[in-house]
């Protein structure tokens, strides 16, 4: 029943119309990212039918949805067939703006393309609208770094990795947090650019929660901390104007920079920060 409501709606969604009394725009603003990182997307809903209009889910259809097909016109399943959102009234000539990480919401894990389209059910009109086919790339990043750590208080163990993913021009730094055992990933954060001939450095705490230093301009580093359930923990700048910098371990287990300066904390980029809870659909995981 419920692969089958999938596929109705994927049908009724193919039939809108070009000249839309909603228009439906999806932006994704990469085209390449790298496996289990934030894929973060932006539908906007244009309300030109001249009048209000009140977007709501009914028995049978959800008012806001993708339909995501991968390699081999593969459709990509949600990871809850069931989830709903309020329903949302558009005022005429009004605009509707939602911003959700696909990768929570649908199974986008294998590499390969993926096609793309936001999908807008208007119960009113008995209609499906859509944005225009968007394509993306998932791949593997190079791995420059891996170590399997176990997690304070029990038997679990992390696998953390250092990874480089080419983003146009630039070589981006990420950090992967995993349960190799039972197949769980925790998060893909990326950390900034990454400088060729400069790996990173990398050590845990007492807690084995995971700080990596790396280079990011001329004098200039960036300090990391991962959290072993995947948490991002904050990122702070350091200036370097004689020598580069170092993470040196102390006997109580904590870690401290030598010869770096402390500037200021670093705020996580806004494409990286998880649609708020009460944005998301119900049983969504939230790591």
């Amino acid at each position: 029943m419920k692969t089958a409501r999938l596929l109705l709606a994927l049908c009724l969604a193919a039939t809108a119309t070009a000249h839309a009394q909603l228009n439906v725009d999806l932006e994704i603003k990469r085209r390449s990212f790298i496996a289990h990182e934030p894929i973060i997307a932006t539908v906007t809903v244009s309300n030109l039918s001249g009048r209000d209009l009140t977007l709501a889910d009914t028995p049978q259809m959800q008012w806001f949805g993708f339909q995501i097909n991968g390699q081999g016109d593969r459709i990509v399943r949600p990871r809850n067939l069931n989830y709903g959102l309020d329903p949302l009234e558009i005022k005429s000539g009004g605009q509707m703006r939602r911003t959700v990480n696909l990768s929570e919401l649908y199974e986008i894990g294998e590499f390969g393309i993926y096609r793309i389209r936001a999908n807008i059910y208007s119960a009113d009109q008995k209609k499906f609208y859509s944005s225009r086919s968007t394509a993306i790339e998932v791949t593997e990043g190079r791995l420059i770094w891996k170590q399997t750590v176990g997690v304070a208080g029990g038997g679990a163990e992390r696998t953390y990795s250092l990874l480089a993913h080419q983003q146009g021009e630039y070589s981006m730094l990420y950090v992967r947090v995993e349960d190799r055992e039972n197949g769980v990933v925790y998060c893909t954060h990326e950390l900034g650019r990454l400088l060729e001939g400069q790996p990173p450095s990398q050590d845990f705490d007492l807690g084995n929660n995971l700080y990596v230093l790396q280079l990011t301009g001329q004098r200039e580093y960036r300090l990391t901390k991962i959290g072993t359930n995947g948490e991002y923990l904050g990122q702070t700048k350091y200036a370097a104007p004689k020598s580069r910098p170092y993470l040196r371990k102390l006997a109580d287990g904590n870690l401290q920079i030598v010869g770096g300066r402390r500037e200021e904390p670093i705020a996580k980029n806004a494409a990286d920060v998880p649609v708020k809870l009460s944005e998301r659909p119900p049983g969504i995981p939230t790591n």
